[in-house]
């Protein structure tokens, strides 16, 4: 393993902001072949880095434990201080480039718009509150065909797609979950689901299909008491009563940690999930806050997909 302390007198020279990140890195991976990783660059480039840094502060800033590596007393007071330099910088460049750059267009289904989208634009505009959205609503089908004319930059889906023309990132899988108003049974079979009443979405749609495909499968038809184009209604409509119903674990989750909601328990109920993707055209250079919107889209959903 290389010297990463490097020789030289104390303070002979500034140290680079690339070296503040090669040490924030290998904090964070602690390995020096996962930070070389992490930040796209060999191992020799990534040593040159710390030893630079570490001729700047006139410290050790990393040390041997066995056949890994850990930053010192100094490496660790450093990388406190980095941290806040980092995340300055990110957030400084992030405003310039939005400044800049055109608006950002993507495209969404309800579902998403009613959750993951505004999650992960928020965390998105924290750090780029210049940067513009125009956003256009979709089925996944209809994003799909958004992407490849041009008309926008990105989109989410419900249901990545096979055309290699599009390049799909995926984010996470979306549950289907039974849900019902408070107070009832919690505890019932998929036929008796099934015979109602349930709130259903629109027929000729995506997810409909997906709905009624699940129930096909047993051999059954859902008996609808109502059929709407608004998950937002539906998950409404059962916290009203009217009945019950099928909806992504994402338009719910809010309504069941409040207890508008219950979930219910169906045993014979097959598990079945929607793999949520962010897609963009592949032939072309992505948007400038394409990167960006990926990572806050990420983090939206850690906190918002349960799989």
């Amino acid at each position: 393993m290389q010297n990463m302390n490097g020789p030289g007198t104390p303070g002979s020279a500034n140290g680079p902001p690339d070296g503040l990140f090669a040490l924030l890195a290998l904090q964070d991976a602690g390995t020096v072949t996962g930070a070389a990783a992490r930040l796209h660059i060999s191992q020799p480039a990534l040593t040159r880095q710390l030893q630079r840094l570490a001729r700047a502060a006139g410290a050790p800033l990393v040390e041997r434990r066995g056949r890994t590596v850990a930053l010192s007393a100094a490496g660790l007071l450093l990388a406190e201080h980095a941290r806040r330099v980092a995340a300055d910088w990110e957030a400084t460049a992030a405003a310039v480039a939005g400044q800049a750059q055109p608006p950002l267009r993507l495209g969404c289904g309800t579902a998403m718009a009613l959750s993951l989208l505004p999650a992960g634009l928020g965390r998105l505009r924290a750090d780029a509150p210049a940067l513009a959205f125009r956003i256009r609503a979709a089925d996944s089908a209809g994003v799909e065909a958004l992407c490849l004319a041009g008309d926008i930059d990105a989109g989410l889906v419900t249901t990545p797609p096979a055309d290699r023309r599009l390049s799909v990132l995926p984010l996470g899988r979306d549950p289907l979950c039974a849900v019902a108003a408070p107070g009832g049974a919690s505890r019932l079979g998929l036929a008796d689901l099934a015979a109602g009443p349930l709130c259903l979405y629109a027929r000729g749609t995506g997810f409909r299909r997906f709905v009624d495909e699940l129930f096909a499968r047993a051999g059954l038809r859902p008996r609808a008491a109502a059929e709407m184009d608004s998950l937002e209604a539906l998950r409404e409509l059962v916290a009203a009563g009217l009945g019950r119903s099928l909806l992504p674990r994402s338009v719910v989750s809010a309504a069941l940690r409040t207890g508008r909601l219950q979930a219910l328990d169906v045993p014979d109920l097959p598990a079945a999930a929607r793999t949520i993707a962010l897609v963009r055209r592949a032939d072309r250079a992505p948007h400038a806050a394409f990167e960006p919107l990926a990572r806050a889209l990420r983090e939206a959903a850690l906190d918002l997909l349960p799989e």
